[in-house]
């Protein structure tokens, strides 16, 4: 069954997920897939994407910048394998579907 996530940023995201899979595997079973929530804000600007911010409060890793550097997140998450697997949090809907519609998926696609 899956595991999901909450960090403070990756370093703790990457603790959380080791202590997950050991446990299992002490417990001798498989270890689960395990995704990390990620708070997103992506615009096609870095800039516009803060700007569009404000001060929301940050909750879990948060990634703020453009889609195409959300996909290289992403590619780094599981390269390193702090996680099988994200979920992509918004807080508003500025653009932010059109966007990963547009520009994230064929980017994951590349990375």
């Amino acid at each position: 069954m899956p595991v999901r996530i909450s960090a403070v940023d990756l370093r703790d995201a990457a603790r959380k997920s080791s202590a997950i899979r050991a446990q299992a595997q002490e417990r001798g079973e498989a270890a689960p897939d395990v995704f990390l929530d990620i708070e997103v804000h992506i615009d096609r600007d870095a800039k516009a994407a803060l700007r569009a911010l404000g001060d929301q409060e940050r909750e879990s890793v948060r990634y703020v910048g453009t889609p195409r550097g959300l996909a290289g997140l992403i590619s780094d998450v599981q390269r390193l394998g702090i996680a099988d697997g994200v979920v992509l949090l918004t807080r508003s809907e500025h653009q932010v579907a059109d966007l990963m519609l547009d520009e994230l998926a064929p980017g994951l696609k590349a990375s």
